[in-house]
């Protein structure tokens, strides 16, 4: 009575048993076939996630850049904001003027002369 209730209780308790091929080109096709409409499903589901990930990311990115903008421009005083334009004029000034070729005259003779 004890061996039929043993048995009884490993099959019920035990996995399914997978499908049994002949040889293995069955078995791959098979689980060729099972990749590809599991990988059909899942596609929309990863690129809906994707897509929502490069929205958060740029929308995150924008709104730091834009906060960080505007809470400077709110916060630093206008006779320091009056100073850094006289210095980024001054300082573009001196790049064109840095840009520019030198005259003949000013330029050293070579080292090797």
């Amino acid at each position: 009575m004890n061996d039929s209730n043993e048995n009884t209780q490993e099959t019920a308790g035990s996995a399914p048993e997978a499908p049994r091929y002949t040889n293995f080109s069955e078995a791959f096709q098979s689980a060729r076939a099972d990749a590809s409409s599991m990988a059909r499903e899942a596609a929309p589901k990863l690129k809906q996630a994707l897509s929502g990930a490069a929205h958060d990311f740029a929308y995150g990115a924008a709104f730091s850049a834009c906060f960080a903008a505007c809470f400077a421009k709110e916060f630093i005083p206008s006779s320091i904001k009056e100073t850094l334009r006289r210095g980024a004029t001054a300082g573009r000034q001196a790049a064109e003027k840095a840009g520019e070729a030198p005259a003949a005259a000013e330029m050293p003779p070579p080292l090797g002369a």
